[in-house]
């Protein structure tokens, strides 16, 4: 829940909207003041949501696989499926904005901003939905390698990255989307092993942080932990060496830091609204956009949203004043989904098809790299690129999603009563 919450308000300290001569448009505070780089530590959260995700996916293994309740497969279509559907449901409606948008005459230059304000955050989930799908190998993995796992793909970033900065090979460092965020998943299954109990996570900690200032004071690497326009070398996208020296910084300080917090959250009052917390935290990630788009066109050509000139105190309260209107409005939008949580949060349904278990393994793993390309696609492009909507990146999505949904029509008895 605090790794959402400190993502969403990033996204929307960040997100400087500028309206000039009927033209909307961006600043970059990231580029423009560069001591606002040191700001992105605090606000980068998405180690912690990974490193949470990795130690809850091994709490739910062991309580359903484990003990017999769940086959392997039901528990990976059920844990995706609980990703898919709410996500599916975004890109449904914002998608069906943009359709009719363009209808209606909407300028493309406005289409492309839009969509692109709105599905940036994207990008996560297609990362997520592969490292859940991988949960049985990475679990088993654990079970006979331990800490290992986790020290290995670290090492895989490494070279990944001497090889893309070294070596100036395109498009490798993509594959440090899921090695460095799988080795913070794989982290999450460790400490729920009991594996980063004591002084490891002191140790991990401390390692890291002195690695950390190494790959950035004498090393490439910048100092923002989110990219920044016009940098040769970003730690965000793909992640890099520095990100995941960053990222096992914040693991050891989470770890030695869970018994206190255990005590302190241990209320009734305080679990229950960690629970409503956590049940709608997915709604606000993927939501938590589009009242930026909605107050900006709202208040920018009213002329209703002052604009100070960057980086002085009238810019930062600014920038404070639209977080806080930013909050109201999706409050309000956080309401509407909650009353309607039966199609925005439901998982995917179930589709019995003749077969058996081996079809549907294989039609769900081409449906999860389907969905995860075409939430890729839309994060790295937005919904319109060019002005135009991605027909075929959300089409990829549908057929993905359905692919996703074949269950064997008669199932194992572990399938059926789950």
């Amino acid at each position: 829940v605090s790794g959402v919450v400190l993502i969403v308000f990033g996204h929307w300290l960040l997100s400087c909207v500028t309206y000039q001569d009927g033209t909307f448009g961006l600043q970059d505070p990231l580029a423009d003041i560069p001591w606002t780089q040191w700001i992105t530590w605090p606000l980068q959260a998405v180690p912690v949501f990974f490193l949470a995700a990795g130690y809850a996916s091994a709490v739910s293994w062991a309580n359903w696989y484990d003990s017999g309740k769940m086959s392997r497969q039901t528990w990976v279509r059920h844990r995706v499926s609980r990703a898919l559907g709410p996500t599916g449901a975004y890109l449904f409606v914002i998608s069906a904005a943009v359709v009719i948008g363009t209808l209606l005459g909407a300028p493309g230059s406005v289409l492309q901003y839009a969509g692109w304000a709105v599905a940036m955050q994207l990008w996560f989930l297609s990362v997520y939905i592969l490292v859940v799908y991988l949960t049985p190998i990475a679990i088993a993995a654990h079970r006979r390698w331990g800490l290992w796992v986790p020290a290995v793909l670290g090492v895989a970033v490494a070279v990944v990255d001497t090889l893309e900065i070294g070596g100036h090979l395109p498009y490798v460092s993509w594959l440090n989307y899921l090695l460095c965020w799988g080795a913070l998943y794989q982290l999450g299954i460790a400490w729920h092993a009991g594996l980063l109990n004591g002084r490891r996570a002191v140790v991990l900690g401390a390692v890291s942080a002195v690695a950390l200032a190494l790959l950035i004071g004498v090393g490439p690497f910048p100092v923002s932990m989110i990219s920044v326009t016009g940098q040769t070398i970003q730690n965000s996208s793909p992640p890099s060496l520095a990100m995941l020296a960053f990222a096992c910084t914040q693991t050891g300080i989470a770890v030695a830091l869970g018994p206190m917090l255990n005590r302190a959250l241990q209320g009734p009052r305080v679990q229950k609204v960690l629970s409503v917390a956590n049940t709608n935290v997915m709604a606000l990630y993927l939501w938590h956009m589009v009242p930026v788009v909605i107050v900006a066109a709202a208040l920018y050509p009213a002329g209703l949203m002052p604009q100070p000139p960057e980086g002085g105190l009238a810019w930062w309260s600014v920038r404070l004043l639209w977080v806080a209107i930013l909050a109201v409005v999706t409050a309000v939008e956080m309401l509407i989904l909650f009353r309607l949580r039966g199609f925005f949060a439901a998982p995917l349904p179930s589709i019995p098809i003749p077969g058996s278990p081996v079809v549907t393994e294989a039609t769900m793993l081409i449906g999860v790299v389907l969905t995860a390309y075409g939430i890729s696609y839309v994060a790295a492009r937005g919904f319109a690129p060019d002005g135009h909507f991605a027909w075929h990146a959300m089409a990829i999505f549908a057929v993905g999603a359905v692919l996703v949904c074949l269950t064997p029509a008669r199932a194992p008895a572990a399938l059926r009563r789950e």
